[in-house]
């Protein structure tokens, strides 16, 4: 016998949905530009222009990345361990994200001299 879903289980799977596919836009947007001037900035490329948009675009893409894994990770688990595995993951993604915020905004940057 299986119990029928309630309403706001379905109105969240709907939201959860359209989260996941507006955040899977935003991830490949922001990734392939990310990426792209990431390698122009590596080839000396647009120096300035790539250099900072390549800085710019670190924090952003890593929230839509956390965005759309939490948002896949929540509409994939269908398991009894579903509760500690959403935890489990939620804890994963948030320590990564503070990492690479700690990294990104504490540490300097490595001033390289050209003379």
């Amino acid at each position: 016998m299986t119990i029928p879903a309630s309403p706001t289980t379905t109105i969240n799977q709907d939201i959860l949905r359209t989260l996941r596919q507006v955040s899977l836009v935003f991830f490949i947007l922001i990734g392939g530009t990310h990426i792209l001037t990431g390698l122009l900035s590596s080839q000396s490329l647009l120096l300035p222009f790539s250099n900072n948009i390549n800085r710019i675009l670190d924090i952003p893409f890593v929230i839509i990345a956390t965005i759309f894994g939490l948002s896949q990770t929540r509409l994939s688990s269908e398991s009894r361990l579903r509760q500690p595995y959403i935890i489990l993951m939620t804890i994963i993604a948030l320590s990564v994200l503070g990492i690479l915020l700690y990294i990104n905004l504490l540490i300097p940057d490595r001033v390289i001299s050209t003379t």
